[in-house]
């Protein structure tokens, strides 16, 4: 293996959706409530669910439903986006029932929307989740932060290379995957904003 190649796995593995998951729940929270105790208890409820994702995609490898771990063949992504709209619509019924604070709802409704929009450009071509992911979280963190961390954009290029250099995807499917992530994160934070204002 290349030393690029090796760098690019790297890059894949920190900027994944499931690691880049692992620390919303606590910056939504802690940056509503200021609660640090709160904020760890909601991070740690996300993270079970986080941790069950991750044992379906182990167990979905293991039983030939995927074929690796990046879900790399198309026709099985639909399996791979049921099972994370699945998961996710149990943990916002979660998060409801036990009176989350409402920006973790909204960002929970932010993810389950762009999964559904991934299933279905993902029946036309392959898109990128992992851009998907990176670009709504960003997204998302310049909308409640500020245009200062436009900056941060920065690792969509880094990733979109990663992911290009792995042969996971083409420059096509880098975009649509940051298109996806970027517009569905706008528009639900819009609706939302409009509806609750």
């Amino acid at each position: 293996m290349t030393k690029s190649r090796i760098i690019a796995e790297v890059i894949s593995l920190v900027l994944s959706p499931l690691v880049i998951l692992i620390p919303v729940p606590f910056f939504l929270v802690y940056k509503k409530t200021n609660d640090l105790s709160l904020a760890l208890s909601w991070t740690s409820l996300s993270l079970a669910f986080i941790l069950l994702f991750f044992v379906l995609i182990l167990l979905g490898i293991r039983f030939k439903i995927f074929s690796d771990w990046n879900v790399s063949k198309r026709e099985q992504r639909p399996a791979l986006f049921l099972s994370g709209v699945f998961l996710s619509l149990i943990y916002l019924g979660s998060l409801v029932v036990f009176s989350a604070p409402f920006v973790l709802i909204l960002g929970i409704v932010a993810i389950i929307s762009g999964l559904v929009v991934l299933g279905i450009v993902n029946i036309f071509t392959k898109a990128s989740g992992h851009l998907a992911v990176l670009s709504a979280f960003l997204t998302f963190l310049v909308l409640i932060e500020g245009p200062l961390l436009l900056a941060s954009f920065i690792l969509v290029p880094v990733l979109a290379w990663s992911r290009m250099e792995t042969k996971n995807h083409t420059l096509l499917q880098t975009v649509l995957g940051t298109i996806v992530g970027v517009l569905t994160t706008a528009i639900i934070y819009v609706i939302f904003k409009i509806a609750y204002v």
